[in-house]
């Protein structure tokens, strides 16, 4: 898969709040953070208020694709690492991806939950 990133092993076993992408971001050493797609509040497993279960995570040289999957946790789906420069376009490059993992992902749960 990819070398998971220090930050997964303080994420809790649940969706991540607006607030909590935010704290993410706002960290030493992380350049960014951001939902991949953000779901209204309720549903399966999510809290009372918009979430995400798929987040992008940055540092100065590496991007990662994180996504919670229900019995599994938080994992790295997907990471790049990118040179000086060339951080705009990484990240555009693996939000693509993400997105439509996401989608699928949530297609997914969606048929599950209505079949």
């Amino acid at each position: 898969m990819t070398d998971d990133p220090s930050v997964l092993s303080s994420l809790p076993d649940a969706p991540l709040t607006r607030d909590a992408i935010d704290s993410l971001a706002d960290a030493d050493a992380v350049r960014h953070a951001s939902p991949v797609l953000v779901r209204g509040p309720g549903g399966r497993s999510g809290p009372n208020e918009d979430h995400a279960e798929d987040v992008l995570f940055a540092t100065e040289e590496r991007i990662w694709y994180l996504s919670l999957e229900p019995e599994d946790g938080w994992s790295a789906e997907n990471e790049t690492t990118y040179d000086e420069g060339e951080f705009e376009e990484a990240l555009e490059e693996i939000r693509l991806e993400a997105s439509k993992h996401a989608e699928r992902k949530y297609q997914a749960e969606t048929e599950f939950e209505i079949g």
